[in-house]
């Protein structure tokens, strides 16, 4: 359906704010990716257009991953160069962007803890050097619509710094927690729009997969809800990058 207006209300007004801040600062990085029109906002509702489209579904996630790429790049280049990961960034507009390590590490170890993972050896990919540096905005395959040949991205409610790759990680770390496993060429393609679209910013395999555990243990808690059917470890395309075997 298009036309029409699309509700986002908050019960925290801040976060409220928060959202609208963000989705203006992803809207001035002009990357050539679709973003829905904020029309108007109160204290606790944020008014957006509401796009046509549908929840991408495994053929799309390229070209999403071009999408996160472009984003990246463009953020990179027009402010997050002067980012240190573990650093909280102001922007020229004064928005602060929080870090990458400190808003994750006590889910992340008390998530660790439940699953029976070595919470250290999995908490020491957070203090990873800089530059380079871009940014997450939950990539949940949920918060992007296709329509034909178009991607927009939507849902602004959370933005960290974060290492080129990271949001990548967990676009096929959701899609396969609900499509399933994902085929070789699949899982290529995707690393390759997303590389092509983000160059020259590099990131490697090791990085990918490592990045991916990370969203498997902050996602876990959600499986079983949401549209996660398949448990991480059931469907990982590639080996436990923390096996102990």
């Amino acid at each position: 359906m298009s036309g029409g207006i699309f509700v986002k209300r908050y019960d925290d007004p801040e976060r409220c704010s928060a959202a609208a801040a963000h989705h203006a600062w992803l809207t001035s990085l002009d990357a050539d990716v679709r973003l829905p029109r904020l029309l108007a906002r109160d204290a606790r509702h944020l008014i957006f257009e509401r796009l046509p489209g549908h929840t991408l579904e495994v053929a799309d996630l390229p070209r999403v991953a071009a999408t996160l790429g472009r984003l990246h790049a463009a953020a990179h280049g027009r402010e997050l160069h002067a980012a240190r990961l573990n650093q909280p960034h102001t922007t020229a507009t004064g928005l602060v962007i929080p870090d990458f390590a400190n808003p994750r590490r006590a889910a992340l170890h008390r998530a660790a803890a439940a699953a029976g993972v070595d919470a250290a050896a999995v908490g020491t990919l957070l203090d990873r050097p800089s530059p380079p540096t871009a940014f997450y905005k939950d990539p949940n395959i949920r918060n992007y619509l296709v329509d034909g040949e178009d991607i927009a991205v939507v849902d602004f409610d959370d933005l960290t710094l974060a290492p080129f790759g990271y949001d990548l990680a967990g676009l096929l770390v959701t899609a396969s927690m609900t499509y399933g496993r994902l085929d070789e060429q699949t899982l290529a393609y995707c690393v390759d729009a997303y590389r092509a679209a983000a160059a020259p910013h590099p990131f490697h395999a090791a990085d990918l997969h490592q990045f991916a555990e990370l969203h498997h243990l902050l996602t876990l808690r959600y499986l079983g809800r949401n549209g996660y059917r398949h448990p991480w470890p059931a469907v990982r395309p590639w080996p436990d990058p923390f096996s102990r075997s």
